[in-house]
């Protein structure tokens, strides 16, 4: 089942990278991914994912990052 992710996320050196290699050592696959700047330290990243898991399990270890600012959930 696809779902969908909306994350602010700092803009520091292998953020995005960090973001997206933990999201599949997780185990969800990544469908889509996309990052626009909103700020000169920010950036929002929505990302789409496949998986059997709950995807709660995925946003309470993304807020472990040192990064990620905000996440939730799209419609």
């Amino acid at each position: 089942m696809n779902q969908h992710l909306k994350i602010k996320l700092g803009r520091s050196d292998g953020a995005l990278v960090r973001l997206l290699g933990h999201t599949e050592r997780r185990g969800f696959a990544l469908v889509g991914v996309s990052a626009i700047p909103t700020g000169p330290m920010t950036q929002l990243v929505d990302l789409k994912i496949q998986a059997i898991r709950p995807i709660e399990h995925l946003i309470h270890q993304l807020y472990k990052l040192y990064d990620v600012q905000h996440v939730e959930k799209a419609q």
